[in-house]
């Protein structure tokens, strides 16, 4: 180890780390790519097509649906689950002892319990009144939203309070002697120090919005009709129902093109918030 240089190493020791990605990361969306430009129905021999399946989709009226339904779904649940967990780490922040622990254990819980979980028990809790709200085409897409952001805040919550914990009092005490209030103290301290943690809950949202699959899966199966029906589950259906693997690659494929340019356009927009901030 004597003779090896810095270089050598840092790339000694990356080794490992390094195989393991490639095995468990790269080699897999390798096998997938070269999925989606064949014709497999997940037995036998794969048929190469070329880019037949990524022209498919083009012409695919329910793709093109279940994709705007995803966005719509998006629209709702991305917004509640970056500004609701931040109202409830604020007030949360404000506790103290037995109740701050409290509150961050019961917000918690149903991350921790599970998606199918939670499911089960928003099913039978809906049942009891008279309209369910997942039962109907033009209010199951909120609905979905509004568990989704419930059931998985919990993470974004304890993101909030690290950052939270992180910003300095003094900058509090100055805000106060200058006169501000607790909106002005929010809006020009509070803010502008969490906007790494916003940043980041925003990314992981999103992603998490386009990606929805478990919570419509348990609570709809898609319906009513094909109303709550996502790409994902599209995706899923496609694959495991009707054995069309290398379509369905090429679904996931043109869904993950698109999520990782929204993600960099996402970035692009908080780096110009930030300077405008600065």
């Amino acid at each position: 180890m004597a003779h090896v240089g810095k270089g050598g190493l840092g790339f000694f020791l990356a080794a490992p780390s390094t195989a393991v990605v490639a095995a468990f990361a790269l080699v897999p969306m390798g096998l997938s790519a070269y999925l989606s430009l064949t014709s497999w129905s997940g037995l036998g021999g794969a048929e190469w097509v070329g880019l037949d399946n990524y022209r498919r989709l083009l012409e695919d009226a329910r793709f093109a649906r279940y994709l705007r339904q995803t966005l719509t779904y998006t629209l709702f649940a991305v917004p509640l689950g970056v500004v609701f967990p931040l109202l409830v780490a604020l007030a949360i922040d404000n506790l103290k002892g037995f109740w701050a622990g409290l509150f961050r254990v019961l917000f918690y819980l149903p991350l921790v319990t599970g998606v199918v979980a939670t499911a089960l028990l928003v099913q039978a809790l809906v049942g009891l009144f008279p309209q369910n709200p997942f039962a109907r085409p033009e209010s199951v897409l909120p609905a979905l939203a509004v568990f989704s952001v419930w059931q998985g805040m919990g993470s974004a919550i304890l993101l909030y309070l690290a950052g939270l914990s992180r910003l300095p009092r003094e900058l509090y005490e100055a805000a106060a002697v200058d006169g501000a209030g607790p909106w002005a103290s929010f809006r020009y301290v509070t803010l502008p120090g969490l906007l790494p943690v916003t940043s980041l809950v925003l990314v992981l949202s999103t992603i998490a919005s386009l990606q929805v699959f478990e919570a419509v899966l348990f609570l709809t199966r898609g319906g009513p009709g094909d109303a709550s029906t996502t790409v994902a589950l599209y995706i899923y259906t496609t694959a495991f129902r009707y054995f069309r693997m290398g379509e369905a690659t090429a679904m996931a494929w043109v869904v993950a093109a698109g999520l990782l340019l929204l993600v960099m356009l996402q970035r692009r927009l908080e780096r110009r918030l930030a300077d405008a901030e600065a």
